[in-house]
C-alpha cells in the first residue's frame, strides 16, 4: 500500500476540505454574516432583484401563489416569462425564512461555499485524488469571474457558475461508467440553471459539457473495441440529458418562449454586432492574472468595455498549477487518459478564451454562424464560465501530478521548455507590474489604445497593479517550488496546505473589492413619497416618475412596495405598449402625450422635481432631497364608457390615432377588422384588483365598449356575469369588451398556456428523475464500489 494511499485513508480530506471551505466562505462574506442589519450590495440586485423577487413573496405569502401577471411595470406585463429572477430555484425557499434582502444574500454566501463542493467533486469524478480535488474545489470557489458579479447582485449568474463543476462532475461519470443515475443527475443541474434562470451562461456551459462528449467519442470510445453501437449510447444518454433538463425547466422556458413573439427589443438587438456586444476585450486578456493593469471597478477602469462591474482573474496559484499539468502531461507525467484530458481542458481553456473574444477571432463568428441559438445571446465574455472551470480542474491535475511523480521511480517528469514558454508572458507582465506600474500602464495604453482614448489610468491603479505584480510572481514561484519539493520527496504532502492559504488570500484580496454590504433601511426603507402613495394610491392608479430628473426612483423600484409604474426596466417590452410609448425614451414620450397617454394609463401620480402650478395637479409630499409627490386633481376612471368609436383596422393606425386624440376618455379607437361595438354609456368600479385577476361592478345605461386601463396581451380573457367575451385592443395598447346594457360583473382572468404545460412537464420529469436517483442511490449503496472517486 502506497504512503499517499494510506493517508488518503487516514485523513478524512474531504470533511476537512468542506469545513475549511465554510469557514473560508464565512470569513469572506463575514460583514454581512455578522450583521443582520445589512444586505450585500449589488448594483442589478437594488434595480430588478428586490424590486422582482419582492412581488412574488407578497404574492405567494398572501396565498394567491405565483404570480403571471404583475401590473406593477410599463403598465402591466407578464410575470415569469420575463426571467425575473431564481423563483423557481431550490434556495428561493430562504425568502419565505428570513427578510428577503438576508436571504438573497445567505444564497450568495451558499453558492460561494457549493461552488467548493462542487468542484471537489468534479475533480473526484475525473480521479483526482483527495488533496488534488482539495486543489480544484480552492482555485473554483473564489474565482475572480465568479465572485466578482457580487458588485452587479447578480444572483443568476453566479448559481449557473456554481453549477458548472456539478454538471462537468456528473457528466464524466456517466461517460465513464455509463450508468443512468449520472445522466438523470446531469438533467436535473442543467434544469436547475435554466431555473437561475441565467440562460446565457447554461447556455454556454452545455455547449461546452457538449464538446466534451463530443472528444470523449472521438479520443475515448474511438480507441475501444466494438462496432459503431458503442458511440450510440453515450451520445444518446448525454442528449437525453438535455433533453429531460429541458423539460425541468420547462414552467420557466415556455412561458418566455410564449411570450417572445408579443414583444419588442431595441432594433440594435439583432444581428453579429449585437451577439458580439459583450466580448472580452482582447487587451483585458491581462486581467486573468493581472486584474490592476485594465481595472474593473468604475470608478478606475479605463479600459473599451462599456459596461465593466467583473474581474477575470483567476489567480496565481491555480494558473501556475494548470501551466505544471500542461507541462508534465507533455512529458507523459500523468496516465494516458489523465494525459488526454489534460489537453482537452488546454484546448478547451484555449477555445474558451478565443470565444469569449467575440469578433476579434473567428471562433465567435463561426459559431455564431453555425450554431442555433447563439444570435440571441449577446455576451460571448460569458464562455469564462467553462474557462475558469477547467482552469481549475487544470490545477487540480497540476498537483496530482506531483503526487504520482512522489511515487514515480523516475521522478518528476516535465517539460521545462512548455513551462518556461507558457510561464514565461506572464512573469514578465507580472515583472513588469511589480517594477514599474506606471510604465505598465503607460505602455498599455500608447500601444493597445488609439491616440486620444478618453479613457485614462487612475493614479491610485498603480499601487494595487504593483502588490498584483509581486503576488503573482510570489504564487508561482511558492506553487513550483512547492510542487518540484513535494515531487522529489524534500517536504510532505501537507505541504499543498500552504497553497491553499496563498490561493485563499490571492483570490479573496481581489474578489472582496467586489463584496460591499450596506445597510439594508439605507437602500429599502420607505421614504415620505413611497408612505404617501401607500396610504393614498388606490387599486389600478400608476405613478409615473421622470427618470430623466436624476436623481430619481430606479426605474422598478415601486414594484418592491406593491406600486404601480407607467415605466420600468425590464428585458422586454410588450409590443402594443412599446408601439404606444416607445421602448426607449419612454420619459420624452410621455412628456409630450401626457394629456393623452396620462388618463388611458390611470397614471394620477406624477413625480417631479419641479414646481407645478396649482390647478389639475396637487402636491401630495416632498421628499427632503426636492422630490414632489403631484396628483391629478379629476376623477379619471380606470374602467369607462366612451361617448365615441373610432374604427382602424390597423395597429399603426390605432397609435397614430391615439396619439392625436385630444379627448382621450370620449372617443376610443378600436382596432377591427369588422364591425366595432357601439358607444355605450354608464360606470364601473374595480371590485377586486389582483395581478392575475381584475374585477369590475358595472351599471351600463346603454351598452356598448367598456374600455379599461389595463395593457392587451393575448392571455387575458374576460367575462361578463358568467359568459365569455372577446376582448378588443383599445386606444393601442389597451382593453376593451362589450359590455350588455344593465348591471354586471366584469372579470379579467390571466392564463398562460406555457406556464400550464411547463409545470406540469418541470413537475412529472422532476418526480421522475429524483425517484430513479433514490432508487439508484440505494441499489448503488448496495454494492461496494471499485473506485474511491467513485
Amino acid at each position: 500500500m502506497s504512503e499517499s494511499t494510506t493517508r488518503e485513508r487516514e485523513l478524512p480530506v474531504v470533511w476537512l476540505f468542506l469545513a475549511g471551505a465554510a469557514a473560508v466562505t464565512l470569513w469572506f462574506y463575514r460583514d454581512f454574516v455578522l450583521d443582520p442589519e445589512r444586505l450585500i450590495f449589488g448594483s442589478d440586485m437594488l434595480l430588478e432583484g428586490f424590486p422582482l423577487r419582492g412581488f412574488y413573496v407578497d404574492e405567494v405569502r398572501a396565498g394567491r401563489g405565483v404570480p403571471l401577471w404583475t401590473p406593477h411595470v410599463y403598465g402591466g406585463m407578464p410575470y415569469v416569462a420575463l426571467l425575473p429572477g431564481p423563483i423557481f430555484y431550490p434556495s428561493t425557499l430562504l425568502y419565505f425564512l428570513m427578510p428577503l434582502y438576508r436571504a438573497i444574500g445567505w444564497t450568495f454566501v451558499l453558492h460561494t461555499f457549493l461552488g467548493a463542493a462542487f468542484a471537489y467533486f468534479m475533480a473526484r469524478s475525473f480521479r483526482l485524488r483527495p488533496w488534488s480535488a482539495a486543489v480544484c474545489g480552492t482555485s473554483f470557489m473564489l474565482t475572480g469571474y465568479i465572485t466578482s458579479h457580487l458588485f452587479g447582485g447578480q444572483d443568476g449568474r453566479m448559481f449557473a457558475m456554481a453549477l458548472v463543476p456539478l454538471a462537468f462532475g456528473l457528466l464524466e461519470r456517466g461517460l465513464r461508467g455509463g450508468e443512468l443515475r449520472w445522466f438523470a443527475g446531469l438533467a436535473l443541474v442543467v434544469g436547475a440553471q435554466i431555473f437561475t434562470p441565467h440562460t446565457q451562461v447554461m447556455y454556454f456551459s452545455s455547449l461546452a459539457l457538449t464538446a466534451y462528449v463530443a472528444w470523449h467519442l472521438a479520443v475515448r470510445v474511438r480507441t475501444e473495441e466494438g462496432g459503431g453501437a458503442r458511440f450510440v449510447r453515450p451520445a444518446a444518454l448525454a442528449a437525453g440529458a438535455f433533453v429531460l433538463a429541458a423539460a425541468v425547466g420547462a414552467v420557466q422556458l415556455l412561458p418566455t418562449f410564449e411570450l417572445l413573439p408579443h414583444v419588442t427589443r431595441q432594433a440594435t438587438e439583432t444581428g453579429y454586432a449585437f451577439a458580439a456586444s459583450y466580448a472580452l476585450p482582447p487587451q483585458e486578456l491581462t486581467a486573468l492574472f493581472l486584474p490592476d493593469l485594465i481595472g474593473s471597478l468604475p470608478q478606475i477602469y479605463w479600459g473599451s468595455n462599456g459596461i465593466k462591474l467583473h474581474t477575470e482573474y483567476m489567480g496565481a496559484v491555480p494558473i501556475a498549477l494548470a501551466l505544471f499539468a500542461i507541462a508534465v502531461a507533455a512529458r507523459g507525467g500523468l496516465d494516458r487518459d489523465g494525459r488526454r484530458v489534460v489537453w482537452f481542458l488546454a484546448g478547451g481553456s484555449v477555445l474558451g478564451i478565443l470565444f469569449a473574444l467575440g469578433s476579434a477571432t473567428p471562433v465567435h463568428r463561426i459559431a455564431y454562424a453555425i450554431v442555433p441559438m447563439i444570435a440571441s445571446f449577446r455576451a460571448p465574455a460569458m464562455m469564462m464560465c467553462a474557462v475558469v472551470t477547467f482552469v481549475a480542474l487544470l490545477a487540480g491535475f497540476g498537483w496530482e501530478a506531483v503526487l504520482r511523480a512522489r511515487e514515480d521511480e523516475e521522478g518528476l517528469r516535465i517539460s521545462w521548455v512548455w513551462l518556461a514558454v507558457l510561464g514565461a508572458p506572464i512573469l514578465l507582465f507580472a515583472l513588469a507590474g511589480a517594477v514599474n506600474p506606471e510604465g505598465l500602464m503607460r505602455w498599455a495604453l500608447l500601444g493597445w489604445y488609439p491616440e486620444g482614448w478618453p479613457r485614462q489610468p487612475s493614479p491610485g491603479l498603480a499601487a494595487s497593479l504593483g502588490i498584483t505584480g509581486l503576488i503573482v510572481v510570489a504564487g508561482f514561484g511558492l506553487a513550483w517550488g512547492i510542487a518540484l519539493a513535494v515531487a522529489r520527496r524534500r517536504v510532505g504532502e501537507l505541504a499543498v496546505l500552504v497553497l491553499l492559504a496563498f490561493t485563499v488570500f490571492d483570490l479573496a484580496r481581489v474578489g472582496g473589492r467586489y463584496l460591499s454590504t450596506e445597510p439594508a433601511e439605507a437602500w429599502l426603507a420607505a421614504d415620505p413619497i413611497i408612505e404617501t402613495l401607500r396610504e393614498e394610491a388606490a387599486p389600478g392608479e400608476r405613478v409615473w416618475a421622470i427618470q430623466r430628473e436624476q436623481p430619481m426612483y430606479r426605474p422598478n423600484a415601486f414594484m418592491y412596495y406593491g406600486l404601480s409604474s407607467a415605466t420600468g426596466s425590464q428585458k422586454f417590452v410588450l409590443d402594443p405598449y412599446a408601439r404606444l410609448v416607445g421602448a426607449v425614451g419612454i420619459d420624452d414620450v410621455l412628456l409630450q402625450l401626457g394629456g393623452v397617454l396620462a388618463p388611458l394609463l390611470d397614471a394620477r401620480w406624477l413625480i417631479t422635481r419641479t414646481e407645478q402650478p396649482e390647478g389639475p395637479l396637487e402636491l401630495r409630499a416632498r421628499h427632503p432631497d426636492g422630490r414632489l409627490l403631484y396628483r391629478l386633481r379629476s376623477d379619471v376612471p380606470h374602467a369607462f364608457f366612451p361617448a365615441s368609436i373610432d374604427a382602424v383596422s390597423s395597429a399603426e393606425e390605432a397609435v397614430d390615432r391615439t396619439r392625436g386624440n385630444l379627448d382621450p376618455l370620449g372617443t376610443a379607437v378600436v382596432e377591427t377588422s369588422g364591425s366595432p361595438p357601439p358607444a355605450g354609456a354608464g360606470t364601473a368600479a374595480i371590485v377586486s384588483y389582483e395581478p392575475d385577476e381584475v374585477v369590475l361592478d358595472v351599471t351600463a345605461e346603454r351598452g356598448g365598449l367598456l374600455a379599461v386601463s389595463e395593457i392587451h396581451h393575448p392571455g387575458w380573457r374576460a367575462r361578463v356575469d358568467d359568459a365569455d367575451v372577446p376582448i378588443a385592443r383599445v386606444n393601442g395598447a389597451f382593453r376593451g369588451i362589450e359590455v350588455p346594457a344593465g348591471s354586471h360583473t366584469v372579470r379579467f382572468e390571466f392564463h398562460s398556456a406555457g406556464y400550464t404545460a411547463g409545470l406540469w412537464l418541470t413537475v412529472l420529469s422532476s418526480i421522475g428523475l429524483v425517484g430513479f436517483l433514490v432508487v439508484s442511490g440505494l441499489r448503488a449503496r448496495s454494492v461496494p464500489a471499485a473506485d474511491p472517486a467513485t
